[in-house]
């Protein structure tokens, strides 16, 4: 059974895995732990991870980035509106209204979802990870942001299973820091004693994540999360492209936004401009070719409007905890961008004290998801270690309510509250009816209909109980609903006669499992027969995954890969030949021989580079056969 963590970020992907020896971050095909998330689109094939990105100038119309923010979003959503501008390929209304990518493969003009791209990314990750264990792997935990929505990670989710994944947990990312960071300390408070409070801050490529956790002697308990999502190492980015399009403009009379080859050009260099000004406090310049410009202390003031919403999610989480910066005995930072020094000064003054930089920064999260998996996993021995994570927004049900002829609702998962978590509610109904759960935006996550509901045999109202969960992804739903029957015992004396109708106008009564567990075992004068409904949902953003196509682009993956690999083997036998002939084989030809096989060799060469560029698999193979007879 295998046991990996998939770290999916915006811009770069890691993959962990347990063995015996312990959690380890493995590399890719190119000896690189960082696989980034790119997937490019081609004639004949599709290139994933850093292939892909080698190819984001020369195909950058169909080369797919920066697309994890778009799961689980409408086309019409202000934000994907939003970042379509500033992408140099096209986007796409799918049938169901979400986010498609339209690309160019195969010749043709195809519109991918969001799940499908990402699914392609979760493949490649997938190998980079059997790669390294050599067997097949199913089994994993992936990360997603903490402001993901419901919506967004039934997204991922979909796309774990489109990639042949089954994710045993959707895991918070700020949380799987907190299970790297504490999970290896030996000193953690009791269980009895006060807890130990680390305030986490992950500043990431597209966004901002803070969370306070307290830590005990095997447990770790989330107690508040607080983002910004529009706040990344991303946005300095766009800060640099657009002061230097401004300079180019002014300067060359040249506008890079109407090029779209030149303007991923600028972004690549910007992006590592800013790295270079993260470990260097000197003037640095800035080389596109012909292109030279000075950027000094600049940065800091073009980025100041950046820099002051960093305080902002800080002050948020010590607000919901009530704690004081007294409390915090440490404070953690991680992410690609947390390197920028502004970061990490306005971080440190806002806590009085100096940051801590124990864990990878990088490579923190996808750690923490391994060490969840393995945790889930029967197949490793784990110390003991309960984790608790937080609802990020409070989850609202609304539903019709015929006692006061309109709209009734309650907060059931109120922000912060533990997850995962179960709670009961009991409704009075006669016919089915629907559940609708909503974010108090409010913005509707999905509808759930009660369905096979009928009146007692007396006419009165049925009793329903319906069980909310949410689970291990952080996703809401409807666990299940049962029909409470009551009939009069045969036994004994006749039970007394009740009113129902205060239970009948009652407004819909919460129970936590518990307490619904306590109450099935009290002896009453009836007696309750319960029977399992049907539940049926409505998800705002259902999501069609075609495995059949998508299992037809692997397969084409690999028959060009071994068409390619057929001709390099027909080269490089013509290169190991042509060295050998005037080399260990030298005394064993004759020099006519010699000379026949060279003049063959070289038509060869020169074939490959004419009418043999571009020639079906089996061509080659009778080409290279034909050479060693």
């Amino acid at each position: 059974m295998s046991v990996v963590g998939f770290d999916l970020g915006f811009q770069s992907c890691y993959v962990a895995v347990a063995r015996a020896g312990g959690i380890e971050t493995v590399a890719n095909e190119y000896s690189d732990r960082c696989t980034p998330s790119f997937v490019s689109f081609g004639p004949r094939n599709r290139a994933i991870g850093a292939a892909a990105k080698s190819q984001v100038v020369t195909n950058c119309k169909n080369t797919v980035q920066g697309f994890k923010r778009f799961h689980g979003r409408a086309f019409s959503d202000p934000y994907v509106q939003s970042a379509k501008s500033n992408l140099v390929y096209d986007l796409a209304q799918m049938p169901n209204g979400a986010t498609g990518i339209k690309v160019m493969y195969m010749e043709e003009e195809r519109v991918f979802s969001t799940e499908q791209v990402t699914g392609m990314l979760l493949n490649k990750l997938k190998e980079t990870a059997e790669s390294a264990l050599k067997k097949p792997v199913v089994d994993c935990v992936i990360s997603v942001p903490s402001y993901f929505t419901d919506a967004e990670r039934r997204s991922v989710v979909d796309a774990a299973q489109i990639a042949g994944l089954n994710c045993l947990r959707l895991m918070n990312e700020t949380t799987a820091v907190t299970l790297a960071y504490g999970i290896y300390k030996q000193d953690l408070p009791a269980p009895e004693e006060k807890p130990r409070i680390v305030v986490f801050v992950d500043l990431g490529h597209s966004g901002y994540q803070v969370s306070v956790c307290a830590f005990n002697k095997g447990k770790l308990k989330i107690l508040a999360t607080a983002f910004d999502s529009d706040l990344g190492g991303k946005d300095f980015d766009d800060i640099l492209v657009k002061h230097f399009c401004e300079e180019f403009r002014q300067k060359y009379k040249l506008d890079v936004k109407s090029r779209p080859r030149a303007l991923v050009r600028l972004y690549q260099e910007c992006e590592k401009l800013k790295k270079l000004m993260s470990a260097n406090s000197s003037d640095l310049p800035l080389s596109i070719e012909c292109f030279m410009n000075d950027i000094d202390g600049q940065f800091e003031e073009m980025c100041a409007g950046l820099l002051a919403k960093v305080e902002g999610p800080l002050r948020s989480v010590m607000e919901q905890t009530k704690l004081k910066k007294e409390d915090i005995y440490a404070v953690e930072i991680v992410g690609g961008a947390s390197r920028i020094p502004s970061i990490k000064e306005r971080v440190s003054k806002f806590f009085g004290k100096e940051i801590s930089t124990t864990l990878n920064a990088d490579e923190a999260v996808a750690r923490g998801c391994a060490l969840q998996c393995a945790i889930l996993s029967p197949a490793f021995k784990v110390r003991e270690f309960s984790i608790t994570d937080v609802v990020p927004y409070s989850i609202s049900l609304r539903w019709h309510s015929a006692a006061e002829e309109g709209q009734s609702d309650c907060e059931v998962f109120p922000k912060n509250h533990a997850a995962p978590f179960s709670k009961v509610l009991t409704f009075y109904r006669k016919e089915p009816f629907t559940l609708e759960a909503y974010y108090n935006n409010p913005k509707i996550t999905a509808s759930f209909l009660i369905k096979n509901v009928a009146p007692q045999q007396s006419g009165e109202s049925s009793k329903v109980k319906v069980k909310v969960r949410v689970n291990l992804h952080g996703v809401f739903s409807v666990a299940g609903a049962s029909l409470v029957e009551v009939v009069k015992s045969t036994e004994g004396e006749e039970p007394m006669e009740t009113d129902p109708t205060t239970a009948k106008d009652d407004e819909s009564k919460m129970q936590v499992d518990q307490e619904e567990q306590k109450q099935t075992g009290d002896v009453g004068e009836k007696k309750s027969e319960a029977e399992e409904m049907e539940v049926f949902t409505f998800h705002t953003y259902s999501n069609v995954c075609i495995m059949h196509s998508y299992g037809k682009m692997v397969m084409q993956d690999k028959l060009e890969k071994e068409r390619n690999d057929a001709k390099n083997n027909v080269e490089e036998y013509v290169y190991d030949m042509r060295d050998k002939l005037h080399g260990i084989l030298e005394k064993f030809v004759t020099e006519a021989d010699r000379g026949t096989f060279s003049l063959k060799l070289e038509d060869t060469e020169n074939w490959l580079y004419e009418d043999g560029e571009d020639q079906q698999k089996q061509v080659y193979i009778d080409k290279l056969n034909e050479l060693k007879v």
